[in-house]
């Protein structure tokens, strides 16, 4: 498996991962014609501008194999005054699940984070509903931390967790 920083050819592929893990995910939480019909289109538009229009606090690395992206993580150093870093997304193919692939982007997404932000936690957000993720953020050590309304862009709201950690460092004693 090679980790690797994401370039702007890579939008496609991650926009895809995205929206797969969302429609097996979020099936009954956001709406279904949103899921099915909306959300590839949205999700490469995203990634085309966040690999064309970089924010300066941006990070996305992908993890791949013979070509193949298995997953991907993106952060944004810095992004909230109280929390820190934020891990904007985590995501892993279905069938790399269950294989060390998100406690591997994780701590390279810590080494990242030690590297530019070092003095200041991580933090991300889980829909509430998510009860595989949030129980793997609380396995490696995400402390929960409140519980936000999202404005998901099918026009709901849907209630999340936060899970911190207090340090790159004390993410990566976990991964």
């Amino acid at each position: 498996m090679q980790i690797r920083e994401a370039e702007f050819t890579d939008y496609t592929q991650i926009a895809q991962l995205h929206a797969s893990n969302w429609q097996q995910v979020y099936a009954g939480i956001l709406d279904d014609d949103y899921l099915q019909n909306q959300l590839l289109d949205e999700r490469k538009a995203i990634w085309q501008t966040r690999l064309t229009h970089p924010s300066l606090n941006q990070g996305i690395l992908l993890i791949e194999q013979d070509d193949q992206l298995c997953g991907f993580v993106c952060l944004y150093g810095n992004h909230s005054f109280e929390l820190g870093t934020m891990i904007d997304n985590l995501h892993v193919a279905k069938d790399y699940r269950g294989k060390g692939i998100g406690k591997q982007l994780l701590a390279e997404a810590a080494t990242w984070a030690n590297k530019h932000f070092s003095d200041i936690g991580l933090y991300l957000e889980v829909i509430e509903k998510n009860y595989a993720a949030k129980g793997f953020y609380h396995s490696i050590g995400g402390t929960h931390a409140g519980d936000p309304m999202w404005n998901a862009p099918d026009g709901s709201q849907v209630l999340c967790q936060t899970y911190t950690w207090a340090s790159p460092k004390h993410l990566q004693q976990f991964v």
